[in-house]
């Protein structure tokens, strides 16, 4: 019984990263109508911004956290400003230009990898963070990596939560991602609230970077595998639901720490896909996800 709680926690803090930049792709995606294929950079750019703090700035790792946090949220901000706004149209509001918008975020990626490695080179970097000592809970020895990973995640999706739900930005934020041309109309700066939404989804993203840096090595091609994992995290809660990515990352976590355990740990990336395809069997819209009903 203790091992599978062993791997439940494991599971869950892992699922914490995945939920972390699944929530920050259904931002976007909810707020701006992008399917952002960077993220994964954007994930790996916060974790080298941390780690260059971490370092070079000699500050302790919350400190360093936050503001590898802020760093790359501003960074987002002025990718959207520069890049993706010039495939948008205004029109009221803004309308996405399709697939030149889904082939801008691929050479986006590639561009974000071209200049990490330029900076940091393609050696993996150790993220040193004395955690302290492991916590004992009855007969579980827990490693304090992963209490923080679990602890600082939940103190972000709160924040996050109040940011939207209870702030006069939240309230504008959500009446772009409801409807731009409505929120145009009643005078809220529409392309503003998109930079924001932007910069707050690549925060995320950054945040998880930091979070499983000390754990795993900070190297240029970090990204692609949790992206993969965080987009089946969001399409099984849901895709552009921020409740469901946090459900799905969370799921995908433990599946995959369950998996791993029992069966074997070479095919641990498949049992995400697995779990995917069985929920989509289910329900094609995701555990949290709303059925899109087309008007004739």
């Amino acid at each position: 019984m203790d091992y599978v709680i062993d791997l439940v926690i494991i599971g869950l803090s892992v699922g914490m990263v995945y939920a972390l930049v699944a929530l920050g792709i259904s931002l976007i995606f909810s707020g701006l109508d992008i399917v952002h294929f960077a993220h994964g950079e954007i994930y790996m750019l916060g974790a080298f911004i941390g780690l260059m703090i971490f370092q070079k700035l000699a500050l302790p790792y919350v400190p360093a956290l936050l503001l590898a946090i802020v760093v790359t949220g501003l960074i987002g901000v002025l990718i959207e400003r520069l890049f993706y706004r010039r495939l948008t149209r205004a029109g009221g509001g803004y309308t996405v230009a399709g697939m030149g918008m889904i082939i801008s975020g691929f050479g986006m990626s590639i561009v974000l990898q071209n200049i990490a490695f330029l900076i940091w080179g393609a050696k993996p970097l150790p993220f040193p963070v004395p955690f302290g000592m492991p916590v004992e809970v009855g007969n579980l020895t827990l490693p304090m990596s992963y209490v923080w990973i679990v602890s600082a995640g939940l103190l972000i999706m709160v924040g996050l939560h109040l940011l939207l739900r209870r702030t006069m930005l939240g309230l504008a934020m959500r009446a772009v991602a409801h409807n731009k041309d409505i929120a145009y109309l009643s005078g809220i700066n529409v392309p503003a609230m998109i930079s924001l939404t932007f910069g707050v989804g690549c925060a995320l993203g950054a945040a998880a970077g930091v979070l499983i840096g000390p754990i795993n090595y900070v190297q240029v091609q970090m990204g692609l595998g949790v992206l993969i994992k965080a987009f089946a995290a969001a399409v099984v809660g849901g895709f552009g639901s921020l409740p469901g990515a946090v459900l799905g990352g969370l799921l995908v976590g433990v599946v995959e720490s369950l998996g791993a355990g029992f069966i074997s740990g070479t095919y641990k990336d498949v049992y995400a896909f697995i779990l995917l395809v069985l929920v989509l069997m289910v329900k094609p819209s995701g555990i949290l996800g709303v059925e899109a009903r087309m008007k004739a």
